[in-house]
């Protein structure tokens, strides 16, 4: 299992192996794949795994009682969720016992007294035999903003919290192991680290390819993946797509989005809080706190991949879709900017690279810190810093030649951001001039240069 995963599926180990009785929430992204991990850890162990649907609170336990009944549990008489625990419960003997219940917001959002039957039968039971609950979600705006205070006092017998974050590029790798790098990086720019959408794409295929027949093809579940998800999440849809296709466009600054959308200053604020709520755009901050003077402020980026590709390429040339082939509408009009595209993505592969030769300790120094610097007039990359302000400073060349000319551009930014670089990390998948090679070669050089070799076997 990948390391990620590893991590979160520790998380929950250790609740169970303390031998106490606690209720957890795991949430994270619909698009990102929780059920096989949660399998995982309710493997060997007595446990119960429920998925609620959008149903009424009578209906619900209707439901659940019925496939209880389908698993060989008798469960005649059940007519409250503190009664179907204890029927639950009791049906494994003294051992302990998992209760898993996915889209538990359903349950939430129309049976108030839920949670507190839940946590009066493991306020009275729990004592005697160990009860562990991790209720699951896929809605990540309503856990972290509205759960809490829809619960109320109840919100209090919550142990802990665990969001599922997608997977680093390094695992996507390891999905497709006969995928060339370069296409593995475009398809880390389309599907990120959201495993649940990495099964729509066949690594025998090519990128263009697969972007043809998975999404550009309108019987592909891609498709129509990046509306459903403003439409199932977001009122006022034409509103969120406005502004989402204007940062695509690169439009990124809420000055900028007020005169390009003639919306209110503050109308965008709300509506791209909500976007940043749902994990679809964030916010970009830089490194540091010095050389503020020349840094762009509030940048917005749109942060869900799938989304921001639908929005740089589909969401503009729609009309085109449906009147051409999809090898035609990419060639004409995704060819030409996916470089472009690709090339902002990169720089997450650039710094999962670093993180990892941290991990490894055979970076120069132990990272304490580390981020990007958003320029008035260039940017960094990368930045990494240990405890005592030891800094390596990166640039990423997607597709192109890193330069002697680049090595100015690096130190003419750090200025500016008052940094002094110990090192100067360049990424290139197609290679360095002579000048940095030269440099890099020379006793105690500041250079370290990282191409195709190394980054296809990193």
């Amino acid at each position: 299992m990948e390391e990620q995963r590893q991590d979160d599926l520790s998380f929950l180990n250790r609740y169970y192996e303390s031998g106490l009785s606690n209720i957890l929430v795991v949430y994270g992204h619909r698009n990102i794949e929780q059920d096989a991990f949660l399998m995982k850890f309710m493997e060997n162990r007595k446990s119960f795994f429920y998925s609620a649907r959008s149903a009424s609170g009578r209906e619900q336990l209707r439901l659940w009682t019925e496939e209880l009944k389908n698993d060989g549990i008798v469960a005649d008489k059940i007519d409250s969720y503190y009664n179907l625990f204890g029927i639950c419960a009791d049906s494994v003997g003294r051992v302990p016992v998992v209760f898993v219940i996915r889209n538990f917001e359903n349950i939430l959002k129309t049976d108030q007294t839920f949670m507190s039957q839940l946590t009066d039968y493991i306020e009275k039971n729990g004592k005697f035999k160990q009860i562990l609950v991790l209720l699951v979600s896929c809605d990540v705006n309503w856990v972290e903003n509205s759960m809490v205070a829809s619960l109320g006092n109840l919100a209090a017998n919550i142990a802990g919290f665990r969001k599922i974050k997608p997977l680093p590029f390094s695992d996507l790798r390891s999905f497709y192991p006969g995928m060339s790098y370069k296409d593995a990086v475009m398809t880390y720019s389309v599907l990120g680290g959201q495993t649940g959408l990495w099964k729509y794409f066949d690594g025998s295929l090519s990128f263009k390819e697969n972007v043809c027949k998975n999404i550009l093809n309108k019987d592909s579940f891609l498709y129509g993946e990046a509306q459903r998800l403003t439409s199932e999440n977001l009122r006022e849809t034409s509103v969120y797509h406005t502004i989402l296709s204007v940062m695509a466009r690169g439009i990124n600054k809420l000055n900028d989005i007020y005169h390009e959308t003639g919306f209110s200053r503050a109308k965008i604020s709300v509506y791209l809080k909500t976007l940043i709520n749902h994990d679809f755009a964030y916010k970009a901050y830089s490194f540091g706190n010095v050389g503020r003077e020349n840094v762009v402020k509030g940048v917005y980026k749109i942060a869900d991949p799938l989304m921001d590709f639908y929005f740089s390429f589909i969401f503009p040339n729609e009309s085109n879709l449906m009147r051409m082939p999809a090898e035609r509408f990419y060639d004409i009009f995704i060819s030409a900017g996916i470089q472009n595209y690709a090339a902002e993505h990169f720089k997450s592969v650039c710094r999962e690279y670093i993180l990892h030769c941290d991990e490894k300790g055979l970076f120069p120094f132990e990272i304490e810190e580390e981020g990007e610097w958003l320029g008035k007039e260039g940017s960094l990359d990368i930045i990494v810093q240990s405890d005592v302000g030891d800094t390596a400073i990166g640039m990423c060349c997607w597709q192109r030649q890193a330069t002697h000319d680049d090595l100015i551009s690096i130190e003419s930014c750090a200025k500016k951001a008052r940094l002094e670089g110990d090192y100067y990390y360049f990424f290139s998948t197609v290679g360095f001039d002579a000048w940095l090679q030269d440099a890099a070669m020379k006793p105690e050089s500041k250079i370290r240069l990282i191409g195709i070799d190394e980054l296809t076997n990193g």
